[in-house]
């Protein structure tokens, strides 16, 4: 509007009759408006502009455990903490202009992969242990943990359990070292245990019977269960197998129904990933090419 009125010299009253608005609104609008009108016309907070009080609510929104909180949590901080009594518009604004509040729509940052498939070229070099479970037909929870060898997909290990302890975990882990002939630390070394991060695993007694054995202990990845693919894929085709198929009365049913299916697995069921070979064949085959 100033910009036409000033290249074609024309007056308010005629400018409010093109475009049929009242003078004084004309007015307003052409009105030159002097330099830094604006900086002077914008208000101006005595609390929020404080370089104390901005001192405080950054160095509180930057702890560690204080990164997700809102301007709400802070501002009750300040007051808990400082006895500050703030308005919460004015916390808002502080952390708003310092760049220290939450999107309102937040997602969950994705966590990195942090192990690599295991790529074992002999056995006993690379295991992996999980735990499943399945009812009764008295609807008692029974616990499955299972530790195969990811280069030969030799089950090694197993215990089934009423309960779900690190007691089990070792149990397992034990039958795995006395089926392959492993009693020494010495036979253990190059031996690495990948599991998940669950209680059993990563509780103190599981990781000092691993240190005791000499095995090297690792962990998957969070939320990524494919870096533990070679158990739980065991474990899927002893469901689809076996328990899925039949109703166990008692513990010592599963347990012997489960013993068998282990045998027959090691022994006679042919897997693809192996040349369609059984997992003692060709774990047998691998220790006559070594050999020779």
């Amino acid at each position: 509007m100033t910009e036409i009125r000033q290249e074609h010299g024309l007056s308010v009253r005629r400018l409010s009759s093109v475009f049929e608005e009242p003078v004084s609104t004309v007015g307003r609008w052409v009105k030159m408006r002097p330099q830094g009108f604006a900086e002077r016309r914008r208000r101006t907070c005595p609390v929020s502009g404080d370089s104390e009080v901005r001192c405080m609510i950054r160095a509180l929104c930057q702890e560690d455990r204080h990164l997700t909180w809102g301007y709400r949590r802070i501002r009750a901080l300040c007051k808990r903490r400082y006895g500050l009594c703030l308005n919460h518009k004015t916390v808002h604004r502080v952390m708003r202009e310092e760049g220290l509040g939450r999107p309102k729509v937040w997602h969950r940052p994705l966590r990195p992969r942090r192990v690599e498939k295991m790529t074992p070229t002999r056995p006993c070099q690379g295991w992996q242990v999980d735990m499943t479970s399945f009812q009764l037909s008295c609807l008692t929870t029974l616990f499955l943990v299972v530790v195969i060898d990811c280069f030969s997909r030799r089950i090694v290990g197993w215990t089934l359990s009423r309960r779900c302890r690190a007691g089990e975990w070792t149990a397992a882990v034990r039958m795995g070292l006395e089926s392959e002939g492993l009693f020494t630390k010495e036979l253990c070394t190059g031996l690495t245990l990948r599991s998940d991060n669950g209680a059993q695993p990563c509780s103190r007694k599981f990781v000092e019977y691993l240190g005791k054995c000499g095995i090297k202990g690792q962990y998957t990845g969070y939320d990524a269960p494919d870096d533990n693919a070679f158990v739980e894929r065991v474990i899927r085709t002893i469901k689809e197998e076996e328990v899925w198929l039949n109703s166990y009365e008692t513990l010592w049913e599963a347990h012997a129904a489960i013993e068998r299916y282990v045998d027959y697995y090691n022994q006679e069921r042919i897997h693809s990933a192996l040349g369609y070979r059984t997992p003692n064949e060709y774990a047998a085959t691998s220790c006559t090419q070594k050999a020779a």
